[in-house]
């Protein structure tokens, strides 16, 4: 018999298989690569935050109107972007997308997961706009 609750990394597994966290003052977190772009996601109590690269802001000596065009192109997204989704431009001229998911704890791996799918499900067209517009 497997004692409960069972610690997995920066979790507790209940009886019924639920993930809460063992340390509440040291929220899971973790990233991975898609798409060539890395995906962060941050565990609280009651959410999950995502930031997501999606581009590079071009520098004024690309020339030939790129940087302008790109910034005319992130006004455009930023009237567009799904509900509680947040465009910014990072000092190293990164383009980010952040966003938050609520959830309550203790959850299943499932409900775990099923944002985060829904998630790059959902910016999949914005990185192919990005792409297609030489902003990768």
């Amino acid at each position: 018999m497997i004692p409960t609750p069972l610690k997995l990394g920066p979790f507790l597994v209940d009886a019924g298989g639920r993930l809460g966290f063992h340390n509440p003052d040291q929220p899971p977190a973790f990233s991975f690569l898609w798409r060539s772009r890395c995906v962060s996601v941050r565990l609280r109590a009651d959410s999950m935050m995502f930031s997501v690269p999606v581009g590079r802001l071009p520098s004024t000596s690309a020339g030939g109107g790129k940087r302008e065009a790109a910034m005319a192109l992130l006004r455009a997204l930023a009237h567009n972007l799904p509900a509680g989704w947040r465009l910014r431009l990072l000092p190293d001229h990164r383009i980010q997308v952040d966003t938050e998911h609520r959830m309550d704890l203790p959850t299943t791996i499932a409900a775990l997961l099923t944002p985060v799918v829904g998630l790059l499900l959902r910016a999949a067209p914005l990185l192919d706009l990005m792409d297609e517009n030489g902003l990768a």
